[in-house]
């Protein structure tokens, strides 16, 4: 019997790579929103604090300078936030971006694959039959030598 050799080997590993490649980029891609979604956190953590630092100087004897640069200092801040919620939106496009290139490639590794084990029950099936017949030959000649020799004893 002749061993099972599929044709499509070199796609099949093509395929996996591909797929293990996007499923790496949507990894990086993940991680990316997270920084995103940290440096957001940190930015409305520091317009918090400030926000209490203008708060403790309103409610105290203080300079205007001190104010204004408070006041300066917290549009700064509002910037860098409106800069994070843009970066924000940007890395949440690329996850579902990344997210959808990793299904396709799993989509068609998956094609290759089902192909595989078509091919393979095809081949496992033709082996079976060309065994049988050799079964069914070697039993029909077993079967005729038998009746050969039971034909020669009868006449004594």
């Amino acid at each position: 019997m002749k061993a099972f050799r599929f044709t499509l080997e070199a796609v099949q590993t093509v395929r996996h790579r591909q797929e293990q490649q996007a499923m790496e980029t949507y990894v990086h891609a993940l991680l990316a929103r997270q920084q995103v979604l940290d440096r957001l956190e940190a930015a409305r953590e520091r317009i918090r604090r400030n926000q209490q630092e203008i708060n403790r100087l309103l409610a105290a004897p203080c300079a205007a300078v001190q104010l204004a640069q408070a006041g300066h200092y917290e549009c700064a801040l509002e910037r860098q936030q409106a800069d994070q919620i843009v970066a924000l939106a940007l890395a949440e496009r690329r996850v579902q971006t990344t997210f959808q290139a990793m299904l396709a490639a799993r989509q068609r590794r998956k094609m290759v694959e089902s192909y595989r084990a078509r091919q393979l029950a095809h081949h496992q099936r033709a082996e079976s039959r060309e065994e049988q017949k050799l079964t069914d030959d070697l039993a029909s000649r077993r079967g005729r030598s038998i009746l050969a020799w039971h034909a020669e004893e009868a006449p004594l």
